[in-house]
Protein backbone atom coordinates (compact mmCIF):
# COMPACT_ATOMS: atom_id res chain seq x y z
CA UNK A 1 0.00 0.00 0.00
CA UNK A 2 2.72 2.60 0.65
CA UNK A 3 5.64 1.06 -1.21
CA UNK A 4 7.06 3.70 -3.08
CA UNK A 5 8.62 1.08 -5.56
CA UNK A 6 5.65 -0.07 -6.57
CA UNK A 7 5.21 0.79 -10.50
CA UNK A 8 2.44 0.77 -13.34
CA UNK A 9 5.46 -1.81 -15.06
CA UNK A 10 3.91 -3.95 -11.40
CA UNK A 11 0.35 -3.78 -12.72
CA UNK A 12 1.20 -4.72 -16.01
CA UNK A 13 3.19 -7.94 -14.94
CA UNK A 14 0.68 -8.56 -12.19
CA UNK A 15 -1.75 -8.84 -15.51
CA UNK A 16 -0.06 -11.18 -17.26
CA UNK A 17 0.01 -13.25 -14.44
CA UNK A 18 -3.31 -12.97 -13.29
CA UNK A 19 -6.09 -14.22 -15.85
CA UNK A 20 -9.09 -12.95 -13.88
CA UNK A 21 -10.64 -9.36 -13.13
CA UNK A 22 -8.26 -7.51 -11.72
CA UNK A 23 -9.63 -4.51 -9.81
CA UNK A 24 -7.03 -1.27 -8.15
CA UNK A 25 -8.57 0.70 -5.23
CA UNK A 26 -7.62 4.20 -4.33
CA UNK A 27 -7.43 5.89 -7.83
CA UNK A 28 -8.00 9.48 -7.01
CA UNK A 29 -7.06 11.18 -10.82
CA UNK A 30 -8.17 10.67 -14.13
CA UNK A 31 -4.54 10.65 -15.12
CA UNK A 32 -4.28 7.52 -12.53
CA UNK A 33 -7.79 5.91 -13.98
CA UNK A 34 -6.13 5.77 -17.47
CA UNK A 35 -2.76 4.62 -16.95
CA UNK A 36 -4.36 1.77 -14.65
CA UNK A 37 -6.88 0.58 -17.18
CA UNK A 38 -3.91 1.12 -19.66
CA UNK A 39 -1.95 -1.38 -17.85
CA UNK A 40 -4.16 -4.08 -17.84
CA UNK A 41 -7.50 -2.96 -14.97
CA UNK A 42 -10.44 -4.00 -15.36
CA UNK A 43 -11.69 -1.69 -12.99
CA UNK A 44 -11.00 1.00 -10.88
CA UNK A 45 -12.04 2.19 -7.16
CA UNK A 46 -11.93 5.77 -6.99
CA UNK A 47 -11.33 6.03 -3.16
CA UNK A 48 -9.36 8.94 -0.79
CA UNK A 49 -9.56 6.07 1.81
CA UNK A 50 -12.32 6.96 3.83
CA UNK A 51 -10.21 10.22 4.11
CA UNK A 52 -8.23 8.57 6.88
CA UNK A 53 -4.80 9.76 5.29
CA UNK A 54 -5.83 12.37 2.87
CA UNK A 55 -8.05 14.52 3.94
CA UNK A 56 -7.56 16.96 0.75
CA UNK A 57 -7.70 14.32 -1.56
CA UNK A 58 -10.05 14.87 -4.13
CA UNK A 59 -13.39 13.75 -3.00
CA UNK A 60 -14.90 10.62 -5.38
CA UNK A 61 -18.13 11.50 -6.25
CA UNK A 62 -16.99 14.92 -7.63
CA UNK A 63 -13.59 12.96 -9.98
CA UNK A 64 -16.13 10.41 -10.88
CA UNK A 65 -17.77 12.41 -14.03
CA UNK A 66 -14.24 13.31 -15.26
CA UNK A 67 -13.26 9.53 -14.61
CA UNK A 68 -16.56 8.68 -16.68
CA UNK A 69 -15.32 10.80 -19.35
CA UNK A 70 -11.44 9.99 -19.48
CA UNK A 71 -12.39 6.45 -19.38
CA UNK A 72 -15.40 6.18 -21.98
CA UNK A 73 -16.50 2.81 -21.20
CA UNK A 74 -12.89 1.06 -21.26
CA UNK A 75 -13.18 0.12 -17.47
CA UNK A 76 -16.06 -0.18 -15.10
CA UNK A 77 -15.82 2.83 -12.44
CA UNK A 78 -16.47 1.60 -8.73
CA UNK A 79 -16.78 4.51 -6.55
CA UNK A 80 -15.47 3.74 -2.40
CA UNK A 81 -15.49 6.80 0.23
CA UNK A 82 -18.39 8.91 1.42
CA UNK A 83 -21.07 6.44 0.49
CA UNK A 84 -23.62 7.15 4.00
CA UNK A 85 -26.81 6.34 2.45
CA UNK A 86 -28.60 4.74 -0.34
CA UNK A 87 -29.22 9.11 -1.98
CA UNK A 88 -25.32 8.48 -2.22
CA UNK A 89 -25.80 5.40 -3.95
CA UNK A 90 -27.38 6.89 -6.19
CA UNK A 91 -25.87 9.65 -7.22
CA UNK A 92 -22.73 7.29 -7.75
CA UNK A 93 -24.85 5.18 -10.29
CA UNK A 94 -26.39 8.40 -11.99
CA UNK A 95 -22.81 9.83 -12.75
CA UNK A 96 -21.82 6.77 -14.38
CA UNK A 97 -20.63 4.29 -11.39
CA UNK A 98 -20.34 0.90 -12.42
CA UNK A 99 -21.74 0.31 -8.12
CA UNK A 100 -20.52 1.49 -4.78
CA UNK A 101 -18.25 -0.67 -1.97
CA UNK A 102 -20.32 -0.14 1.26
CA UNK A 103 -17.43 -0.96 4.14
CA UNK A 104 -18.76 1.75 6.61
CA UNK A 105 -22.08 0.53 6.42
CA UNK A 106 -20.93 -2.93 6.88
CA UNK A 107 -18.59 -2.22 9.47
CA UNK A 108 -21.30 -0.04 11.56
CA UNK A 109 -23.76 -3.57 10.87
CA UNK A 110 -21.36 -5.58 11.95
CA UNK A 111 -20.56 -3.42 15.12
CA UNK A 112 -23.98 -3.03 16.49
CA UNK A 113 -25.31 -6.47 15.41
CA UNK A 114 -23.22 -8.93 13.97
CA UNK A 115 -24.55 -10.57 11.25
CA UNK A 116 -27.91 -9.52 11.19
CA UNK A 117 -26.59 -5.99 11.89
CA UNK A 118 -24.88 -5.90 8.29
CA UNK A 119 -28.21 -7.71 6.87
CA UNK A 120 -30.24 -4.68 8.80
CA UNK A 121 -27.74 -1.76 7.31
CA UNK A 122 -28.33 -3.42 3.75
CA UNK A 123 -32.07 -3.50 4.37
CA UNK A 124 -31.47 0.29 5.19
CA UNK A 125 -29.57 0.91 2.04
CA UNK A 126 -32.08 -1.32 -0.13
CA UNK A 127 -35.12 0.75 1.06
CA UNK A 128 -33.18 4.19 0.89
CA UNK A 129 -32.28 3.58 -2.96
CA UNK A 130 -36.04 2.51 -3.33
CA UNK A 131 -37.44 5.49 -1.90
CA UNK A 132 -34.73 8.07 -3.96
CA UNK A 133 -35.80 6.23 -7.21
CA UNK A 134 -39.52 6.94 -6.24
CA UNK A 135 -39.08 10.15 -5.56
CA UNK A 136 -36.74 10.80 -8.91
CA UNK A 137 -39.74 9.21 -10.89
CA UNK A 138 -37.49 6.60 -11.97
CA UNK A 139 -38.16 2.61 -12.00
CA UNK A 140 -35.12 1.23 -13.17
CA UNK A 141 -31.16 2.03 -12.81
CA UNK A 142 -30.50 1.80 -15.64
CA UNK A 143 -32.61 4.71 -16.07
CA UNK A 144 -30.62 7.41 -13.65
CA UNK A 145 -28.58 10.22 -15.48
CA UNK A 146 -26.05 12.31 -14.29
CA UNK A 147 -29.57 15.29 -14.62
CA UNK A 148 -31.35 13.09 -11.91
CA UNK A 149 -28.58 14.61 -8.76
CA UNK A 150 -26.69 17.28 -8.00
CA UNK A 151 -23.40 16.80 -6.89
CA UNK A 152 -22.27 18.80 -3.15
CA UNK A 153 -20.04 21.79 -4.42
Amino acid sequence: MFDPTVTFADLEWLRELWPHRLVVKGVQSTTDARDVVAAGADAVVLSNHGGRQLDRAPTPLKLLPRVVDELQGRAEILLDTGILSGADIIAAVANGASGCLIGRAFLYGLMAGGERGVDRAVEILSSEITRTMQLLGVSRISDLTPEHVTLPA
